[in-house]
């Protein structure tokens, strides 16, 4: 694994849901001292990126599984859960440490 991880937000258009997980997903790795670049995108950009975590709604997800788009991919069900989103998000980041 890369030092800096690669991290990706995104929902239809890049711009509303994708931001507001962006502010959460940042809020996490500072927060547990993870040195990480969270960037948001759009559908169509965000698998073309390669990151090595993308972060978006179930919709998506599944999409993005099929391109193999990222290393993992978070199936965020409930954007309110900030719970949901820190614990599938750091159980990632293990799976990719190894």
């Amino acid at each position: 694994m890369p030092n800096r991880l690669k991290i990706v937000t995104a929902c239809g258009l890049g711009t509303g849901t994708a931001l507001f997980l962006k502010t959460v997903v940042e809020s996490i790795v500072r927060k547990a001292g993870i040195d990480a670049s969270v960037e948001t995108a759009d559908a169509t950009l965000a698998a073309a990126m390669k990151p090595d975590i993308i972060v978006t709604g179930p919709d998506l997800a599944e999409r993005f599984q099929k391109e193999g788009a990222a290393k993992i991919i978070i199936a965020v069900y409930n954007y309110g859960n900030r719970r949901e989103i820190e614990e599938k998000l750091l159980e990632a980041i293990q799976r990719l440490k190894g």
